[in-house]
């Protein structure tokens, strides 16, 4: 390809095509917690659960959708991504239970989304060179900022005049859309000397899927120390005091450290690696890579968190969710899609500084001002003071990963990056808000118990009751719910609504407290970037 001659911008808009389909789903979703669990007669948590799997399908297996398209082309399994990402939002919107929308958004999409996303970026580098490419990146991520601050609204007015399905199904239309688009563009080169190791397949998946997995397990076991006891049948499995979370959080590590090494090995003898482990040792890609993936943790976090206080705690429909959100995606639309030529100016590290500073302190004004008598306009401001840093740390993002990435290396690279937004960033973000939202509400309700009670609790006899409250809410309907609380003492039974209503508050308050914490460790990792403005 001649890199001095302006390519068609066609190409770009079938990706930024496809980037529509599923940020209408995966933006939209939170604005429609509170309408599927009511409709599919399920659970908050099994809903986290969902997402999480989906996660653990599209994390596990990017890498090897890299290598894919690099031996196949990479115009082929984009279009076949686009294909099943399609088919699994029709099986979800046609879902008639739990087990068929586990199917459909659990399974199906995931595959779909998993030969997307890492073959979307290295399309951008195949077609577009120099400033071309630059420019091409910024709108890509302009448009995913665009799309995730309007997909919430539209979403929540369609579910509200129509219904949760009906909002979802825009995302399928948009994939018919997009394979006509992407059916006109050139196949790229086909490198048929590239294998498929399937032991670096098997380990990538066991590594990746393992941390998934450990994580959604954080919250009933504990992270470190043992919550509960771990059960096999009616045997219980000593774990010497410790979480079974952390040993398999080691397991996990340590196959992801098996896995690099098979590469290493393989490209000893001549061979091409599911991942070559250079990539790791280029400090831009992988300081970029990790600022990139604990970005995007910060918001999936705080969306789920804050969504799911919002519609459980405070009553807000999807359309009131999505409006009392709306401020800091349209900020972080507007602001990435004017920013990106900031980087000739000023070198992306301190762009990348500023923006997880000043949106570290949004999420504080958000934590302030969020109470289960509020208005969606009470979070306006912190909404757009976070939407603004993190417009910033978007515009820079994928540039300064990328930058020193050389184009034989994009397939695994934009692999390797997009697994990390997608286990970290998204799989990862919604169990650990989950966890500390869901834990930090139970434990607070046994110490308001406690306390109007006049009983002293030892640590073991609030982690039980902490442990009777998960179990209870598991699975608890509404009427249910009314049930158990006249099985309360009496002060208890009182004040009932005033101990949920704090507890919710403490609780979406200490995942935002997390999130924060994660922007500062964001702030210390861009000062590792090189101090070096994009060239022109």
């Amino acid at each position: 390809m001649n890199t001095g001659a302006k390519a068609s911008w066609l190409p770009l808009i079938a990706i930024a095509g496809s980037m529509v389909m599923m940020y209408i789903t995966s933006f939209g979703v939170n604005v429609l917690i509170s309408s599927i669990v009511q409709d599919l007669d399920t659970t908050v948590a099994t809903l986290q659960l969902v997402i999480v799997a989906a996660s653990l399908i599209a994390g596990s297996l990017m890498v090897t959708a890299g290598r894919l398209g690099d031996k196949l082309g990479k115009k082929k399994i984009f279009m076949t991504g686009v294909i099943l990402y399609t088919l699994g939002l029709v099986v979800v919107v046609l879902a008639p239970n739990t087990t068929v929308f586990t199917l459909g958004w659990g399974v199906i999409w995931p595959l779909g989304m998993v030969l997307i996303i890492p073959n979307s970026i290295a399309l951008i580098m195949h077609f577009y060179h120099g400033p071309q490419r630059a420019m091409a990146f910024g709108i890509y991520g302009a448009v995913l900022s665009a799309v995730a601050a309007i997909a919430p609204v539209i979403v929540g007015f369609v579910a509200n005049e129509v219904d949760w399905r009906a909002a979802l199904a825009m995302s399928p239309v948009m994939g018919v859309l997009t394979i006509l688009l992407a059916w006109t563009m050139a196949e790229t080169d086909k490198d048929d000397s590239i294998t498929i190791d399937f032991p670096s397949v098997l380990l990538s998946v066991a590594s990746f899927g393992l941390f998934l997995i450990t994580t959604t397990m954080a919250g009933e076991y504990g992270w470190l120390m043992q919550k509960r006891a771990l059960m096999l049948g009616a045997m219980e499995i000593p774990t010497f005091g410790l979480s079974i979370v952390a040993y398999l959080y080691v397991l996990s590590f340590f196959l992801f450290y098996v896995f690099v090494r098979r590469g290493q090995s393989l490209k000893a003898q001549g061979q091409q690696p599911l991942l070559d482990a250079s990539l790791l040792g280029n400090l831009p890609f992988s300081v970029g890579m990790s600022i990139a993936a604990l970005f995007f943790l910060v918001n999936a976090a705080m969306l789920f968190a804050v969504s799911v206080f919002m519609q459980a705690g405070v009553r807000f429909d999807p359309l009131q969710t999505a409006l009392a959100t709306l401020p800091f995606s349209a900020v972080l639309a507007v602001v990435s899609f004017a920013s990106p030529g900031l980087g000739k100016r000023i070198a992306p590290k301190w762009i990348v500084l500023l923006g997880a500073l000043i949106m570290l302190l949004g999420l504080y004004l958000i934590s302030g001002n969020l109470s289960v008598d509020m208005a969606p306009g009470d979070v306006l401001v912190g909404m757009l003071v976070a939407g603004l840093g993190a417009g910033l740390v978007m515009a820079q993002g994928t540039t300064v990963t990328m930058m020193s990435v050389t184009p034989e290396q994009s397939g695994a690279a934009s692999g390797l990056s997009e697994t990390m937004k997608e286990v970290v960033g998204q799989g990862f973000a919604v169990a650990l808000a989950g966890a500390v939202l869901f834990g930090t509400v139970y434990s607070t309700m046994v110490s308001s118990y406690a306390d109007l009670e006049g009983i002293s609790l030892s640590d073991s006899e609030s982690a039980e009751f902490v442990i009777e409250l998960e179990d209870t809410f598991q699975s608890i309907t509404e009427e249910q719910e009314s049930v158990f609380v006249t099985t309360l003492p009496a002060a208890t039974r009182e004040a009932y609504g005033d101990i949920v209503a704090g507890a919710a508050q403490k609780g979406v308050r200490a995942a935002l407290g997390v999130a924060q914490l994660v922007l500062l460790l964001c702030a210390l990792l861009a000062l590792l970037l090189p101090n070096q403005k994009l060239e022109d």
